[in-house]
């Protein structure tokens, strides 16, 4: 027997929902185009609002589904299956591997090209949801707003993505079987930094109501903060300390990375040549607390080596009494650090570290890191 909802209306009374199959791939399709955030976007590592880029999507290998990019520029793949039965899975599995084959090594000027604007301008892109002739900036910029706060915004990470070919990769279905799920979680230990997941999409009938519920399934190890998991974070911590020529620097960093990925609402976000440290604080849009290049030249806002702090221009933060308090006390501790020097840009509220200041400090920085994440939770 199915699962049942209670539906309880608006004029008190109430109507039974009782699970039923799909009436076909397309109408799963559809559900999940018009309505992206029915997705467990956390669960999938992802960031809300989720922005549809793709549908039916030519690629050399065939059409993907869905593409969608999730706040802050992580890349999903979405492939529908009809049924629970094994070879149907295999098929939908590798024609996620081929498209994300298609789409590896490809430059954002291509993806845009190939994907977004063959989206935008073609007829499975609902009217009047996106303007004429508009780029994929004015899209995104649409739905999350302008942030030149951070060095990792959804170019960076997004064009760090193709180049890796580390993308989130969806199955959904109406059912999944124990072998699948299984099969799932063996991709996802044995590959570094793509993520796999299973999504239920199930539809629900009752006498003049229908509903549609999307649960996870399997997927990557728990998500550590808004977006990506300590897998994903880990492919780009081998990158930046293979550049790095000092071995004790080299240690500590490491040492360092994985006391952070460990820690509860911290995302450690990838670019294509640095991080930052982002907390999820509630109710608002994630703040970044540090930044953390490879050695050499200055990086953005002149940033270099390990720089701990937050961006704060002349508009403030939309913090509350107790998450500004958090970021004071977070700055006294930094400023008092043996070789910790205030970072030079006005709008950088933050101290950097030289190598040498990071591997004499690690302690420190660690405990100063935790404390601030764990002060931010918290605030109301």
């Amino acid at each position: 027997m199915g699962r049942k909802l209670v539906v309880e209306l608006a004029d008190g009374t109430r109507q039974f929902l009782e699970q039923v199959p799909a009436d076909n791939e397309l109408q799963l399709q559809e559900q999940l185009k018009r309505y992206p955030e029915l997705l467990p976007l956390g669960e999938l590592g992802l960031v809300g609002p989720a922005v549809v880029v793709g549908r039916e999507s030519s690629l050399d290998s065939g059409r993907v589904d869905l593409v969608l990019l999730g706040n802050g520029g992580d890349l999903a793949l979405v492939e529908f299956k009809t049924g629970p039965q094994n070879p149907d899975f295999r098929e939908c599995l590798a024609q996620l591997l081929d498209y994300g084959s298609d789409l590896w090594g490809m430059s954002l000027e291509d993806f845009e090209t190939r994907v977004a604007q063959q989206y935008f301008n073609g007829p499975y892109c609902p009217q009047g949801t996106v303007p004429i002739d508009a780029s994929l900036e004015q899209v995104l910029t649409s739905a999350w707003g302008t942030a030149v706060d951070d060095p990792v915004d959804w170019r960076e990470r997004l064009q760090a993505q193709l180049r890796d070919g580390a993308f989130h990769y969806v199955a959904v279905a109406q059912r999944f079987t124990p072998s699948v799920l299984r099969t799932l979680q063996y991709l996802n230990s044995a590959m570094k930094s793509s993520r796999f997941s299973a999504v239920e999409l199930v539809r629900f009938k009752g006498a003049d109501h229908a509903a549609f519920e999307a649960r996870f399934m399997a997927g990557a190890e728990p998500v550590k903060g808004p977006t990506g998991t300590s897998k994903t974070a880990l492919a780009g911590v081998d990158e930046l300390l293979a550049s790095i020529i000092d071995d004790e620097y080299r240690h500590c960093l490491q040492d360092l990375f994985e006391a952070l990925l460990n820690l509860d609402g911290l995302t450690v976000y990838w670019g294509t040549t640095g991080c930052s440290l982002r907390v999820a604080i509630p109710n608002r849009s994630p703040l970044s607390v540090g930044w953390i290049f490879p050695p050499g030249p200055p990086r953005w806002m002149g940033l270099t080596d390990v720089t701990l702090g937050w961006y704060e221009d002349a508009s403030g933060l939309d913090l509350s009494g107790s998450g500004r308090a958090a970021l004071d006390d977070y700055s006294r501790r930094l400023a008092a650090l043996p070789g910790a020097s205030e970072a030079k840009p006005a709008v950088i509220r933050g101290w950097t570290l030289a190598p040498g200041a990071v591997v004499s400090n690690a302690v420190h920085l660690e405990a100063a890191v935790r404390s601030v994440v764990a002060a931010l939770l918290e605030t109301d």
